[in-house]
């Protein structure tokens, strides 16, 4: 992502949404008696009113914030889709075929020459489009 194309008013509108998540994680931290975790919800929270109050100078701090997120991200997508597709469409496509049924009805004949269809009409007749213009 260019830094070009970031805009201070992005920045704060992050800020204020991670002030507002960040603040409430500290609040339940602080409320549970966690000091550990206070205290990172804290950083967070002084970063995120940090982005908040002085967007400028703060633009190289979200512009690697999103580049991790990115990059976390596409890792998150890519373990999600696996277990995806291991854990639920492999089952089910292997319970298909158990109990009968192929995803396409379809077997080759192998005395056919070809499974092309003639047609006695044009493919895509005049009269099925309505005028364009």
């Amino acid at each position: 992502m260019s830094s070009n194309l970031i805009n201070p008013r992005d920045i704060r509108k992050f800020g204020a949404i991670g002030s507002l998540f960040f603040g409430t994680l500290l609040a339940v931290a602080v409320w549970r008696d966690q000091t550990p975790v206070a205290l990172f919800f804290g950083l967070l929270t002084l970063l995120s009113i940090g982005f908040l109050l002085m967007p400028v100078r703060m633009k190289p701090v979200y512009t690697g914030w999103l580049k991790i997120a990115h990059f976390m991200g596409s890792k998150v997508t890519l373990v999600m889709l696996g277990i995806i597709f291991y854990f639920v469409m492999t089952p089910a496509a292997l319970l298909k075929r158990i109990f009968g049924g192929r995803p396409l009805p379809i077997k080759p004949d192998p005395d056919t020459e070809t499974y092309w269809v003639t047609r006695s009409e044009p493919a895509q007749p005049a009269e099925r489009f309505p005028k364009r213009f």
